[in-house]
C-alpha cells in the first residue's frame, strides 16, 4: 500500500496528465458552477416578475381560469431536484446544458486515454513498466489519480455553484426530493467515472490509438442502440404490445449518458457501480500482463479475438438493423418479424466476415 501512494510515481503520471486534468477542472466550473450561477440569475428573473407590475397588470387582464393562484407561483418556483430539460410546473435548473456535459465526457475519455492507450502509442510505456514498481501500483494509480481529479473537479465545480444558489433562493422555495438530488448528482459523477475508467480498460487490451477511440465512442452509445433493436423485435413479434412497459429500461441503457437515469430509480445506478468495478478489475487483470511487445495490434491478446469478433460483428449488425429500420420510417408496410431476423443474420455475418478480414487476415493492410 505504501508503494501505491509512492510520490515518485504519483509525480510521474501527473506531469504527463496535468494539462488535461486543468482543462477539466476548467470546464467543470463552466459547466457546474458558471452554470448554476445561470440558473440562478434565471430563477431571480422570474421571481422578480411575479413580484412586479408587470405581472399584477398581467392577471388583471387574463381570464378567470388563466389567472395564476399564489400556490401555482410559489410551486413554479420551488426548486425540488436537479435535471436536464426545461423546467416544468417546478423549477428545475438547466445547468446540465448537453454541449458542456458532452465536452466533458470526450474530457474524462482523453484522461483514461492519456493514462494508458496514449502512453503505449508513444512509446513512453518502455520507460513506465522500467520503473522498480509493481505493474498492479503502477495501474493503480492511474486509476486513483485519474478518478481522484474527477471526483475533486466535479465536487468542487458543483459546491461553488449549489453554495451560490442556496445563498440567493429563499428556503421557502426549496424543497428537495433527496432521492432525486442524490441519484441524479452522484449518479452523473458515475457516468464520468465509468466513462474514464472504461478507456483506461480499453487501453489495455487494445494496443492501437485509434481503434481504441472508436471503440469508447460504439461502447458508450451501443446499450440505447441495443435497447431500441429489442424494442423493435418486441413491436414485430407483438404489435399490439404496450409501448410504456417496453421503455421500462432506458435508465439502465443510460449508464453512459450525463442524467440518463431519468427516472431516478437505484437500479442503474447500482449496475453503473458494478460496471465500474469490473473494469478496474479488468484494467488491474490486463495491465499486469501488458507487454510493449503487442504494442499496434488492435488486441493485444490472442485469445480476445473471437469473442471481440463477436462482440463487434453484433454491435455492427445492431447499428445496420437501426439504419434500416430508420430507412423505413415513412414505409406503409409493417415490418415482419420473418424480414428483420432475415436482414439480422445477413447483417451479423457481414460483419463478422469484414472482422475476419481485419482481424485476422489483415486484409485491408495488406501491400
Amino acid at each position: 500500500m505504501r508503494v501505491l501512494f509512492n510520490k515518485h510515481i504519483w509525480l510521474k503520471e501527473f506531469r504527463s496528465v496535468r494539462w488535461i486534468l486543468l482543462a477539466l477542472m476548467v470546464m467543470f466550473l463552466y459547466a457546474q458552477t458558471g452554470g448554476l450561477y445561470s440558473d440562478t440569475r434565471i430563477w431571480e428573473d422570474q421571481y422578480n416578475y411575479f413580484q412586479s407590475d408587470s405581472f399584477s397588470k398581467d392577471q388583471e387582464q387574463s381570464a378567470d381560469d388563466a389567472k395564476l393562484k399564489p400556490d401555482d407561483v410559489k410551486e413554479s418556483l420551488t426548486l425540488n431536484y436537479f435535471t436536464t430539460g426545461f423546467p416544468g410546473d417546478h423549477y428545475q435548473p438547466q445547468y446540465t446544458m448537453s454541449q458542456s456535459y458532452f465536452a466533458l465526457s470526450v474530457l474524462v475519455a482523453l484522461l483514461g486515454l492519456a493514462l494508458v492507450a496514449w502512453e503505449r502509442y508513444t512509446r513512453k510505456d518502455h520507460f513506465t513498466l522500467a520503473t522498480p514498481f509493481k505493474r498492479v501500483h503502477i495501474i493503480g494509480t492511474k486509476i486513483l489519480l485519474g478518478a481522484f481529479g474527477i471526483i475533486v473537479s466535479y465536487g468542487i465545480s458543483l459546491w461553488l455553484g449549489l453554495m451560490h444558489m442556496f445563498n440567493v433562493i429563499p428556503s421557502e422555495y426549496i424543497d428537495l426530493d433527496m432521492k432525486k438530488v442524490y441519484l441524479g448528482l452522484i449518479g452523473n459523477l458515475g457516468t464520468f467515472l465509468l466513462i474514464f475508467i472504461l478507456a483506461v480498460f480499453l487501453g489495455t487490451v487494445m494496443g492501437e490509438l485509434l481503434s481504441t477511440v472508436v471503440a469508447i465512442g460504439v461502447i458508450a452509445i451501443m446499450p440505447s442502440y441495443v435497447y431500441t433493436t429489442w424494442m423493435v423485435f418486441m413491436q414485430a413479434a407483438n404489435p399490439n404490445v404496450d409501448i410504456s412497459k417496453l421503455a421500462n429500461w432506458t435508465s439502465y441503457m443510460n449508464v453512459f449518458i450525463v442524467f440518463g437515469n431519468s427516472d431516478f430509480e437505484y437500479g442503474p445506478f447500482v449496475v453503473q457501480m458494478i460496471l465500474i468495478a469490473l473494469l478496474i478489475a479488468g484494467a488491474i487483470f490486463f495491465y499486469h500482463r501488458y507487454s510493449v511487445e503487442s504494442n499496434g495490434k488492435i488486441f493485444v491478446f490472442p485469445y480476445m479475438r473471437i469473442p471481440s469478433a463477436l462482440l463487434i460483428s453484433f454491435g455492427g449488425a445492431i447499428l445496420l438493423i437501426n439504419f434500416w429500420v430508420n430507412g423505413r420510417f415513412d414505409s406503409t408496410t409493417a415490418l415482419s418479424l420473418t424480414e428483420l431476423s432475415i436482414f439480422s443474420v445477413i447483417a451479423f455475418l457481414g460483419c463478422l466476415a469484414v472482422c475476419y478480414a481485419v482481424l485476422y487476415r489483415n486484409a485491408w493492410m495488406r501491400k
